[in-house]
């Protein structure tokens, strides 16, 4: 179970690669405690912490886990108004968060 969160990014340029956020305007963040499961027009994803900053991730929608995959910021962001988001981020951060988290959804073959 999660939440939805919405993808924001340019109207300029995809750098993705492909990525989730290239076809998608939703995700479900399946990491978060919430009524939602991902599904194919709410694609799993996972907040993770890397080094002193939180991002999200595509993850596998039957394990919740992170893809086993090197993945980059491709340009997105996700955010969310519900407070079990920036919750979950402060969870992670050990801090007051406010914001938008940076999307990495870009994997290279």
């Amino acid at each position: 179970m999660g939440i939805h969160a919405e993808i924001y990014k340019s109207n300029f340029q995809d750098c993705s690669n492909g990525g989730i956020s290239s076809r998608y305007a939703t995700v479900c963040v399946v990491n978060a405690s919430g009524p939602f499961h991902a599904d194919d027009r709410h694609p799993a994803v996972v907040l993770v912490k890397k080094s002193d900053t939180v991002v999200a991730v595509p993850a596998d929608p039957s394990t919740g886990k992170p893809v086993d995959k090197w993945t980059m910021f491709g340009g997105a962001y996700i955010a969310c108004s519900d407070s079990r988001f920036i919750n979950l981020v402060e969870t992670l951060l050990g801090r007051s968060f406010y914001g938008a988290i940076a999307f990495h959804d870009r994997i290279e073959s």
